[in-house]
């Protein structure tokens, strides 16, 4: 009798496990012909006014290889609900095979004034075009625009 119990415990256990592991492969949630993207910013806050030229990195949650096997494949940041994207950004993988954005600080200082909201939380939209599918993800980083001398200047 209890080999029959402890059979049948595996064999839900074994189950589980592997609708678990099936829902970790899939991040990305479609809504028609959108997917929502998982988006991470780093730097979390970026000073603009320091004199480091930085680079600026988006961790998107979609594999390297799912990116660049779609024809044409095109990448888009937006700040703020503006109408003109971050030029010059890179597609990079980190070691686990995701999808990394990277630009430079000099990049994000080149849009449009009024785009950056300075000292607050900026909203960051990440626009992944590919194979004429859309892929959208949203996230927040917090600019500050002053440097460290004005800080001990102002006490």
């Amino acid at each position: 009798m209890n080999k029959a119990i402890y059979g049948k415990v595996c064999r839900y256990s074994v189950f589980c496990m592997a609708m678990i592991l099936m829902m970790l492969q899939f991040p990305q949630v479609s809504l028609g012909d959108e997917y929502i993207l998982r988006v991470d910013v780093s730097p979390n806050i970026i000073n603009i006014a320091s004199e480091r030229n930085g680079e600026i990195r988006i961790w998107t949650g979609m594999s390297y290889s799912s990116y660049m096997a779609g024809d044409p494949h095109e990448a888009f940041v937006y700040f703020n609900d503006g109408q003109d994207s971050v030029e010059n950004i890179r597609a990079t993988r980190d070691s686990w095979g995701n999808l990394i954005l990277k630009f430079n600080l000099e990049d994000l200082l080149n849009l449009p004034e009024g785009y950056l909201i300075l000292e607050g939380d900026n909203a960051v939209k990440v626009v992944l075009v590919i194979s004429d599918d859309d892929h959208i993800g949203y996230g927040s980083v917090y600019i500050v625009g002053k440097k460290a001398s004005d800080k001990e200047s102002a006490k």
